[in-house]
């Protein structure tokens, strides 16, 4: 009993739990019972496409990259290629362009530096799983950039869907998987699954991570770890989290020998994996530190912390640094509520805190932070977990649905004024 209190051994839906069946499943869940897959395809696919008219139209209003230069923006153009104006330009801009570069032609041998010997920004900064399985599909296909991009992308996503829904539904019952695929979909900033990021990549290993430490495939979470830590750089973030797992198992007595000797290696290993990319980038170039050269290229501010340049930017609001500090716990204690309100599932807890607390402590808190949030998996738990009344699910659909509405809504938002390049308001997505 005390492991089916964590999840591990857990039934498949609502209705195994409750011995009743379970309403929803009376017309449309009872169509798709052998299809399982098709709910979160069906809600993904058609919150993309939605995304796809609203990025066409806000590209009408775009600036061309000489317009956004002129006007004293900096951007990357790679000459590798340019993309069809409209919604490719849009969705290959920014991050994009790097990534085409190193899927043109790799990764330089040496660190570009400028006259003055400093390092410039380049293609190190930017992770090589993603561009290079971009490369593959490019050789394979013969299709250009924009296109194979756009489609590795979706389908990562589309595979991070399925892998929510099977984690979310294994405890939840299909309704609460259902729930949980249309949050994520109608995130602010999921149209990034469509464009030449890595999100959904990330997003998938790691749901794979978690998926596999819950059923204790602690072999596939050591490989999907790795992968995590060739495509993004949050795999150390599960080094903190695989120990807070521990201890929430240990909390429920739940946490065996068995068990714990794999989650402390596992641990280890995702220690391991977090500077794997800066070795290898060290080890290439000849320079030690040349991953942290090519990120200070970007942030010249990268020896203070990003709390610390957050309280140095508002030490001038009432009550100066007393205030910005109070106002940066709040927003931190905030976004740890919002994102773990109602999750009872102990792995995704863990991972939701600690990587909240590894992106408020590395990354810079602007607008361009709000798409890490992603891979907190940002879902609508009160709505999903099995604690709320199985036999009012219309109300749970109707709430899960007006959420939705108002996610995409801030979808069309954020392309229009985060995404596109326009004389509104420029900002890196």
């Amino acid at each position: 009993m005390a492991r089916q209190q964590v999840g591990d051994r857990l039934p498949r839906s609502a209705s195994e739990t409750t011995g009743r069946s379970v309403p929803f499943s009376d017309a449309a869940a009872t169509a798709f019972v052998g299809r399982w897959w098709l709910w979160p395809l069906a809600i993904y696919l058609t919150t993309r496409l939605i995304n796809v008219a609203m990025i066409a139209i806000a590209s009408s209003s775009s600036l061309t990259l000489e317009e956004f230069v002129g006007l004293g923006g900096r951007h990357f153009g790679t000459d590798a290629g340019t993309a069809p104006p409209g919604y490719l330009t849009a969705v290959t801009r920014w991050d994009g362009q790097w990534y085409w570069e190193i899927a043109a032609h790799g990764y330089p041998s040496e660190l570009p530096t400028d006259a003055s010997g400093n390092v410039k920004q380049n293609p190190w900064a930017f992770f090589p799983l993603y561009p290079y399985v971009v490369r593959g599909v490019m050789f394979v296909t013969r299709l250009d950039f924009p296109i194979a991009s756009v489609a590795v992308s979706l389908i990562a996503g589309a595979v991070a869907m399925l892998l929510l829904y099977r984690l979310v539904a294994r405890r939840h019952g299909r309704l609460g998987g259902i729930i949980a695929v249309l949050a994520m979909s109608t995130f602010i900033c999921a149209p990034v699954m469509q464009i030449s990021y890595t999100e959904g990549l990330a997003l998938t290993f790691v749901l794979t991570v978690i998926t596999c430490v819950t059923r204790e495939r602690f072999w596939w979470a050591a490989l999907a770890l790795l992968l995590l830590g060739l495509t993004r750089g949050v795999a150390v973030a599960f080094a903190p989290a695989l120990v807070l797992y521990a201890y929430l198992l240990w909390r429920q007595g739940a946490l065996s020998r068995r068990r714990a000797l794999p989650l402390a290696l596992l641990a280890a290993w995702a220690g391991l994996v977090g500077v794997i990319w800066p070795i290898i980038v060290g080890f290439v170039t000849g320079e030690p530190r040349a991953y942290f050269l090519t990120q200070q290229a970007w942030n010249p501010e990268l020896r203070a912390t990003p709390i610390a340049r957050f309280l140095e930017r508002n030490s001038d609001v009432p009550g100066g640094f007393v205030t910005a500090a109070v106002i940066a716990a709040l927003w931190a204690l905030l976004l740890l509520w919002l994102f773990t309100v109602g999750q009872q599932e102990p792995m995704l807890r863990a991972w939701t805190i600690a990587y909240i607390v590894y992106v408020l402590a590395v990354v810079d808190w602007n607008w361009s932070a709000v798409r890490y949030y992603m891979l907190a998996i940002p879902v609508f738990w009160p709505l999903v977990r099995a604690g709320v009344p199985e036999d009012r699910p219309r109300q749970r659909i109707a709430v899960a649905i007006a959420f939705a509405v108002i996610g995409v809504a801030a979808q069309w938002w954020w392309i229009r004024y985060c995404l596109i390049v326009s004389r509104e308001l420029v900002q890196v997505p």
